[in-house]
């Protein structure tokens, strides 16, 4: 992963320094890509371990490892890989046990689980959703927006789970801003982006699905999706 989206991936863990110093890093990535940890550290008036652990939470394996992939960056910029494995090997990257464990809290918690999403990711949300009743048979899958809304303006201790790779649906965001007007828990599986329902949920999770259209026909995989939220129910399981 490239260093932005490991970023938006971990950004809720960040301190306020370490908010500071993925900010320098990703506007200066020539420099630091050559710079000691301790010229680093000395920047922010802080010292190295607090790098080596921003690092760790990247993904890294400490600085140096960082200063490396600034460079390939930099020089070789990353083409989009769409090949199946490659696309797959990415997602299981973005499987954070962290926050599976916060959402599996709030299912448990909740006395219903209530999913949307439209278009083409609705069919991939329904095969979610339908695997949920493995575990208990209090989560529902809405394909009318209305129907979704009388249930957020009349529904007291559920969870309101919105789907969408690009983040940006004008019809989905509408509802999430509905929903946390109520002061509904919101979670949301948006592609790795700095999007708008990332930013309003309380609790977000990524995938990775580059756009991929063929003869003006919007084909981009979904199978991330399947991935994340099968991960996402083992975690539920295990509550």
């Amino acid at each position: 992963m490239e260093f932005q989206q490991r970023v938006i991936n971990q950004e809720y863990r960040f301190t306020d320094l370490e908010d500071e110093i993925v900010r320098y890093i990703g506007e200066h990535k020539s420099v630091v890509s050559k710079m000691k940890i301790v010229d680093l550290a000395s920047k922010f008036f802080t010292a190295p371990n607090t790098i080596t652990r921003l690092c760790h939470k990247l993904g890294y394996s400490g600085y140096s490892e960082l200063k490396n992939e600034l460079k390939h960056e930099i020089n070789e910029p990353i083409e989009i890989v769409h090949q199946q494995k490659e696309l797959l090997l990415r997602n299981f990257e973005l499987i954070d046990s962290e926050r599976e464990r916060q959402v599996a809290q709030l299912f448990s918690s909740a006395s219903r689980i209530n999913f949307f999403a439209i278009g083409q990711t609705a069919y991939a949300t329904k095969i979610v959703v339908d695997n949920f009743y493995a575990i208990e048979d209090k989560a529902f899958f809405y394909t009318y927006a209305n129907e979704l809304r009388h249930k957020i303006e009349h529904s007291t201790n559920e969870i309101f789970f919105f789907i969408s790779l690009s983040g940006e649906k004008d019809q989905i965001l509408e509802l999430a801003k509905l929903a946390k007007e109520h002061g509904h828990p919101i979670v949301s599986l948006t592609g790795l982006s700095a999007n708008s329902l990332a930013k309003l949920a309380d609790i977000s999770l990524f995938c990775y699905s580059p756009e991929v259209f063929r003869n003006h026909y919007n084909i981009t995989d979904k199978t991330p999706i399947l991935v994340i939220m099968n991960s996402l129910m083992e975690a539920y399981a295990e509550i």
